[in-house]
């Protein structure tokens, strides 16, 4: 008989990864069936727990796609413009919100645009399902470069936005993890600078290959009818997400958009027009469920902003029960 004993020690701050531990007792067993020798193999009270969970996660993962990643560390949309196609758990509300500051120029005209205030709601329906409600609270200044003379000085609310993450299929090889992602633009409760003219809308597909424990690449492809005009602007985000640790992240991205030209009565004319942006920033892990952010980014096409810039906070609590 082979006697063996793990003696391995789990940090208060991360649980011991299942899939490492299962192929621990696969390997020993194996061992054992090679040898032809029976075998014992002795755990501690935290290593049965964590066996017990085990077999729980395997079991829904073979009913649910989406097994449950509520003893995993948060993950959120910000401070990239890639969104994640990982949903937040079932159970879980998660809020993200930050302030943002972006400078424009015209030939004329220098125009400062502020977010005071974006959050973004999130809240765990299903493994499957996440609802998103989005509100930000909004600022434009306007000089005349000439004279520097104040041309508008507006605050307000922007419409709401209303969407849901559907999650489609996790990483197997070059397969990438996949969520869809819809959403529609309200104009209420919105001030009459700030909302759409009419009801807008969005769809994108969420993507992402881990390819290293330390390394992922997730990208975005999307369109979107804005609501100011009938035209769509297609979407794109590629982002390069590097781990430095369990707690400090640090990322690199291209994004923008190719909007289709109106003409006078608001139709497609048959051309586009580019907005090619590049972004990086750093996010910092406080415990599992509070995470800060900073991040800036400046313009590659001449119509899109001269630079920018923003701080953020994240934050996720259980609303319902385990069960």
């Amino acid at each position: 008989m082979v006697n063996i004993n793990y003696n391995y020690n789990l940090r208060k701050d991360q649980k011991m990864n299942k899939s490492v531990f299962a192929t621990l007792l696969l390997l020993t067993a194996s061992s054992a069936i090679a040898q032809n020798t029976d075998t014992t193999i002795v755990l501690n009270k935290e290593q049965i727990k964590e066996y017990q969970e085990f077999l729980k996660y395997k079991e829904e993962a073979s009913h649910d796609l989406v097994p449950d990643f509520g003893e995993e560390w948060m993950i959120t949309d910000r401070p990239h413009v890639a969104e994640t196609p990982h949903l937040v758990p079932k159970g879980y509300f998660q809020w993200e919100t930050g302030f943002q500051f972006q400078q424009s120029k015209t030939s004329d005209t220098r125009i400062k645009d502020v977010t005071y205030n974006t959050t973004l709601v999130r809240l765990g329906i299903s493994r499957r399902f996440e609802g998103r409600v989005e509100l930000e609270y909004l600022g434009t200044q306007s000089k005349r470069r000439t004279v520097d003379s104040l041309l508008q000085n507006v605050k307000g609310l922007s419409g709401i936005n209303l969407a849901s993450k559907i999650f489609i299929c996790q990483q197997k090889g070059i397969i990438p993890e996949a969520s869809l992602l819809y959403g529609i633009f309200l104009p209420y409760p919105g001030s009459p600078n700030f909302r759409p003219s009419y009801t807008g809308s969005e769809i994108k597909f969420l993507l992402v290959n881990r390819l290293f424990r330390w390394y992922e690449f997730e990208y975005n492809l999307g369109v979107q009818w804005d609501g100011i005009t009938k035209n769509a602007a297609y979407a794109y985000a590629f982002n390069n997400e590097f781990e430095i640790s369990q707690k400090l992240f640090f990322f690199l991205e291209l994004y923008g958009f190719l909007y289709e030209n109106s003409t006078s009565d608001d139709r497609f004319a048959g051309n586009f027009t580019p907005d090619n942006r590049a972004n990086g920033g750093v996010w910092y892990r406080l415990t599992a469920d509070w995470q800060v952010d900073l991040s800036g980014g400046f313009g590659l096409s001449k119509t899109s902003p001269d630079y920018y810039f923003a701080v953020g906070l994240s934050n996720r609590f259980r609303f319902r029960k385990k069960g």
